[in-house]
């Protein structure tokens, strides 16, 4: 099974103007799991999640330019510039695959086509050209979600489950809310979220996977450096609890419309 930490350790269609994009399609998503009762207690812990974080803003929101970090023993082990629009779904990515080759791909997330290239050269041969739009959408779902996530738990497929209050020695108290995804998210794990009593922030994110024994640990996920851009309130720096590893988001825009060219690769 394929977990987050599984995701970023190994580390469509948007037609280019003037050129021709050979049109392939992924595989569809697996059906979505029958929705799970609502909890009125988790959804208002989200939705004040996401005012603390500036829904307003984020609603505002459209274009969004990020490099995703992976950072080990103090040193950057992997390194993937991003831009999206999450209205139209148009997503480009860039980094080196599992293999050490350097790749480009631009996909449309909603229709899951695209156009790929390596070593800067267009790859056009359909096994090929799968494999990468397939890399460039587990790109594209893992990393959008470590930035956003706290963002994104009231979109459809996330179910929310209040478990209640935790207090530290100091007294400081946070609500959690434990989240499973539909299969058609394509998110094989389970997330608590500690949401802070006092700023209604998520200051730690726990992670297992759905077959775990009950008795294993969960990775903890600490948040830091909260940083705001354009009105929205992001953690740009995520502890991985004793992996010596972290991610960090450098370079992130928000903006309320694309810039131009940003999808097209010369």
């Amino acid at each position: 099974m394929r977990s987050l930490l599984g995701v970023i350790l190994v580390l469509l269609a948007f037609p280019i103007l003037g050129q021709t994009m050979p049109q392939v399609t992924m595989a569809p998503p697996p059906p979505s799991a029958p929705a799970a009762p609502a909890d009125p207690a988790a959804d208002a812990l989200a939705k004040r999640t996401i005012e603390a974080q500036g829904g307003a803003a984020w609603a505002k929101a459209r274009f969004l330019s990020f490099t995703f970090v992976v950072e080990r023993d103090g040193k950057a082990a992997a390194s993937f510039p991003q831009q999206w629009n999450r209205v139209t779904g148009d997503y480009r990515v860039s980094g080196v695959d599992p293999k050490g080759v350097p790749f480009t791909v631009v996909l449309n997330t909603k229709t899951k086509t695209g156009r790929a290239w390596r070593k800067d050269v267009e790859v056009k041969e359909l096994p090929a050209l799968k494999e990468l739009l397939a890399l460039g959408y587990r790109r594209y779902n893992n990393d959008t979600y470590w930035l956003l996530m706290p963002l994104k738990m009231l979109e459809p497929g996330v179910h929310r489950t209040s478990q209640g209050e935790r207090t530290d020695a100091a007294g400081h108290k946070w609500d959690v809310v434990r989240m499973t995804f539909d299969p058609s998210l394509d998110i094989t794990y389970v997330v608590w979220a500690w949401i802070n009593r006092e700023t209604g922030l998520v200051d730690e994110w726990d992670m297992k996977a759905p077959a775990a024994a009950t008795t294993d640990p969960s990775v903890e996920v600490f948040f830091h450096d909260f940083k705001r851009v354009a009105g929205v309130l992001i953690s740009m720096r995520r502890e991985v609890m004793g992996k010596n590893q972290l991610v960090r988001f450098d370079d992130l825009q928000i903006l309320p419309e694309t810039p131009k060219g940003a999808f097209e690769v010369k």
